[in-house]
């Protein structure tokens, strides 16, 4: 049943009726202090499309902006960049594959290998084709975004792979996707409504499905086998799908998964201790679930999480009696304080946009860290994955920062109006600035890194600075 919110308050405080009861020196009863028990968010949802990543306010507000020439230079640049990518072109073709396998295609594939570029590209595609119609007006883009998921659609039949990397072709190219959809939903269903069925039902078998029993089950494994970003993309996917379907029950579970759930992707997990800023700005930064294994993955993570915060977010503006869609806020702006972390921990001083230039902010014995025991001692019959981190990863992919400062900088600082607590987020996006994402260029290069989040940040976002 779709219509107005309702909705069960997900963090509450209950009295346990386990609290124990024993007589004190005085004859007295004690009473211990209650448990935190965390009731589900069972809500029913209103569904103002588009509502994953952007609404259209915020379409209509940018594409303003650039029609009457009061967008800031930046942003006219990353529109300018989104033009040129190669996946704008209005001509583009899809590779369409049967299976889209990533990880081992033995048997699978005829030369044995993984084949999930194809669908990152086609997902790119669409996505930034869907987002130059919103801005443009051009029903030429719109065409070719529809004529990419329609292809993929008949020809694809799900996704395979003889391991699990298969699960995060499942979240990346399925998040993609479902928000391409989600922009392009009037047009599509509007031209051909039988064609647009046929794509949220795609969406469900093959990628949904895959997120649902990745989140539930994690390949049979324990539940902290996998690191924070196999389940961050999934839960983006399955969020972003819940949306574009209005499933309420699917965008609950993510709801619930994110504080509740089982894997690291839950912000319980995904943060791992919370320290004071070792520079002396008296922020709070917060250690990633992955400061200890790689940056480039503790960037991913970081990355992702700005996706899936920004997603519930702009989610919650139709829904602003579900509090808890606010992931930005949860714990007291967690997963600001672990965007805090990464930033200092890969930034420079130069003033350099791909920060390759200048001395590192800090050292790593500075980093404050807890120790991360990581499936020590776990339940699964392959115990080779199992690691002990003690200090913060200073490896060689420290510095190599991705897109996502924007979402970070911008929420807290423009849409809260916080007067502090994203200094380092704030140094990042304006290193970076303009964004960009995934075009086809040198910048992030052409492998899966540069498709994990969606980009193009400082053209959406970065207006929220004008007054």
């Amino acid at each position: 049943m779709k219509g107005k919110t309702m909705i069960l308050s997900s963090l509450v405080l209950l009295l346990a009726v386990q609290t124990s009861c024993q007589e004190n020196e005085f004859g007295t009863i004690d009473l211990t202090m209650p448990e935190e028990v965390y009731v589900p968010v069972e809500a029913e949802y209103t569904y103002n499309h588009p509502c994953a990543m952007f609404n259209q306010a915020d379409f209509d507000r940018v594409k303003k902006s650039l029609d009457d020439g009061t967008a800031p230079q930046v942003v006219k640049d990353e529109f300018a960049t989104l033009k040129n990518s190669r996946y704008t072109l209005k001509s583009y073709q899809p590779t369409v594959l049967e299976y889209i396998v990533r990880g081992d295609g033995t048997g699978i594939t005829a030369d044995g290998k993984e084949h999930y570029q194809e669908a990152m590209n086609d997902a790119a595609a669409a996505y930034q084709m869907a987002l130059l119609w919103k801005l443009t007006g051009d029903d030429a883009y719109a065409e070719a975004s529809v004529r990419v998921m329609n292809a993929w659609v008949a020809g694809c039949k799900g996704i395979k792979s003889n391991d699990a990397n298969q699960m995060l072709a499942a979240g990346a190219q399925g998040y993609t996707f479902a928000n391409a959809g989600e922009i392009m939903r009037d047009y599509y269903q509007n031209k051909n409504p039988q064609d647009f069925a046929k794509f949220k039902e795609w969406m469900l078998t093959v990628f949904a499905a895959k997120n649902k029993d990745f989140m539930t089950r994690h390949q049979g494994t324990c539940d902290e086998h996998y690191w924070s970003n196999w389940d961050l993309v999934n839960m983006c996917s399955y969020f972003a799908i819940g949306i574009l379907t209005e499933d309420d029950e699917m965008v609950n579970f993510v709801v619930n998964y994110f504080y509740n759930g089982v894997g690291n992707g839950c912000i319980k997990k995904l943060i791992r201790g919370t320290f004071t800023d070792p520079m002396g700005s008296g922020e709070s930064i917060a250690q990633n679930q992955e400061s200890g294994r790689d940056q480039g993955h503790a960037m991913m993570s970081v990355a992702v999480t700005a996706n899936l915060c920004q997603m519930a977010y702009t989610f919650s503006l139709c829904n602003p009696s579900v509090s808890q869609l606010d992931f930005f806020a949860a714990d007291d702006n967690a997963v600001m304080k672990m965007g805090e972390y990464t930033a200092l921990f890969n930034l420079r001083d130069g003033a350099d946009q791909d920060n390759k230039i200048g001395s590192w902010l800090t050292t790593p014995d500075k980093m404050p860290f807890n120790e991360f025991r990581y499936c020590v001692d776990c339940a699964c019959k392959d115990k080779n994955h199992s690691a002990i981190h003690t200090a913060v990863a200073n490896d060689e992919g420290r510095g190599e920062l991705r897109p996502g400062w924007e979402i970070f900088y911008n929420h807290y600082a423009k849409v809260k109006k916080l007067g502090s607590g994203y200094k380092y987020a704030k140094q990042a996006a304006d290193k970076m600035r303009p964004e960009c994402g995934a075009d086809g260029s040198s910048r992030y290069g052409t492998n899966s890194g540069a498709f994990d989040q969606l980009g193009w940040g400082t053209l959406m976002l970065y207006r929220l600075l004008q007054h």
